[in-house]
């Protein structure tokens, strides 16, 4: 085995890069971080982002999740080259790469049962060593080999690592690393009952998918030496390396893909965060963009750079996701907002009036949830209000002072200038809530002139009503 520093390949010509989850639960940001980096170095240089879907766990791999990734991948406005590729179809290759190492001599059969191994791992941990193979078997003779085969005892495929070898490389983001055989261990390749670890299944993947710089989380860091060790055993191409630190929750814990966690893109896209908002959040996780969010897919192409991303740990700000998805719905073209609107909408809403209703409300708004929330209220109606005791008793004095002749904006700004600061500001936000249902909103000049006089009458009424039976009840 090779034992110099291996070289991190050119981003400037064309890369191929892949996104390769496991379909056992849905996307949070820390997945949707690396496969959103994975896309733009592919997208830079003018190369491919491919999907692989590393699903040779039968018991927790589900179909759904794969649907899930693909649908939360294209939201936020990932595509991928070619066909998805499924590892559970290949475990022919995987067998066939297997047998070609043993044929080699790089790979020995092991016929330890997990009594053995266990019992040893739990020496090893008494002992203060690290738990790996003793390499019991790694010295049988083939004769002894073939007879215990003959024999039908069950055994793995274990890969041969040199002790006396050395691997090298340049992490992209983590730097020179360096690892020794002899501090390596036997990993194994086949298990007895014939399926894939992830060390050779991964390795032979990205290699006769040509992919030319691997892109992971930090966790993947100590898997890496077996795996440059693998690539050369194949005679495959080393790609470049790029541990991305991992994303951690404000409360400090790593990120899980467990059923409806709260960082899910499919929570968050319920929830109505705009996939332009993710997609800033995830985006400056450790890089900085060249100005202030909202910045767009064509700046971040400009200017994103894997070698300037940070090898600290990142922690996301779910008041920035928040922040920037506010300046979207704000900002965004009123065509986008509104088509991104529709799904948070009763099927049967009203939309003679809702383009003007967005364009009145959505600066109000921090996701489409409320956005859709405001727009009911402004259309169909503020539903139950509740005043407290002061506030129906102002607007009672509105409602009863307005004189034959003048609008509801005079009565109101005639009624303003009888009172002091606090009293405004009592009057403005109990008129809001029986107008909107809501104590905050857009300039009551252009509310009122959104519903009109006879509705802003009605709605008035209606509050006023509400309040005198209560009273009376």
């Amino acid at each position: 085995m090779r034992d110099e520093e291996k070289t991190t390949s050119s981003l400037d010509s064309p890369v191929r890069t892949r996104f390769a989850p496991s379909p056992t639960g849905y996307l949070h940001l820390g997945n949707a971080r690396i496969a959103l980096i994975n896309y733009v170095v592919a997208l830079r240089s003018r190369g491919a982002f491919l999907l692989r879907m590393e699903d040779t766990d039968p018991e927790r791999s589900r179909p759904y999740y794969v649907e899930a990734i693909k649908e939360d991948l294209k939201w936020l406005g990932l595509s991928w080259r070619g066909e998805v590729v499924f590892q559970s179809q290949r475990m022919g290759v995987y067998r066939r790469k297997a047998w070609e190492l043993w044929e080699k001599g790089l790979a020995y059969p092991c016929f330890c049962t997990r009594e053995e191994l266990e019992a040893h791992r739990q020496e090893c941990m008494r002992k203060g060593r690290p738990p790996r193979y003793s390499g019991r078997c790694r010295g049988l003779s083939q004769d002894e080999i073939q007879a215990r085969v003959t024999e039908g005892e069950p055994f793995s495929l274990r890969f041969r690592v040199d002790p006396r070898s050395q691997v090298r490389w340049r992490d992209v983001i983590k730097g020179s690393k360096r690892f020794r055989g002899k501090d390596l261990d036997d990993i194994v390749l086949l298990r007895a009952d014939g399926t894939p670890t992830y060390h050779l299944a991964v390795v032979v993947d990205d290699g006769e998918m040509g992919i030319t710089h691997v892109i992971r989380g930090e966790d993947h860091l100590a898997n890496t030496p077996y795996h440059i060790l693998l690539f050369e055993a194949f005679g495959y191409p080393v790609p470049a390396f790029a541990h991305v630190p991992l994303v951690r929750a404000p409360e400090g814990e790593v990120l899980e893909k467990r059923e409806g966690g709260p960082w899910t893109l499919k929570r968050l896209r319920e929830e109505g965060y705009l996939p332009l908002a993710v997609f800033n959040l995830l985006i400056a996780l450790g890089w900085n963009p060249p100005h202030k969010p909202p910045i767009t897919w064509g700046e971040v192409l400009e200017a994103f750079s894997l070698e300037e991303i940070s090898s600290s740990p990142v922690t996301f700000s779910p008041s920035t996701l928040v922040s920037i998805n506010r300046k979207l719905i704000a900002t965004a073209p009123l065509e986008e907002v509104l088509g991104a609107l529709e799904p948070f909408l009763p099927s049967n809403f009203p939309c003679e009036r809702l383009e003007e209703a967005v364009a009145l409300v959505r600066e109000n708004t921090s996701t489409l949830v409320e956005l859709a929330q405001w727009v009911e209220k402004l259309v169909v109606g503020p539903g139950p209000v509740e005043l407290t005791e002061e506030e129906g008793a102002i607007l009672r004095a509105l409602v009863f002072s307005k004189g034959e002749g003048i609008t509801w904006l005079e009565a109101l700004e005639g009624k303003a200038r009888e009172m002091e600061k606090e009293g405004k500001r009592l009057l403005f936000r109990a008129v809001r809530k029986a107008l909107l249902g809501l104590p905050q909103g857009p300039p009551m000049k252009e509310l009122i002139a959104f519903l009109g006089e006879r509705e802003t009458s009605r709605r008035l009424a209606d509050v006023i009503t509400d309040g005198i039976e209560s009273s009376y009840g």
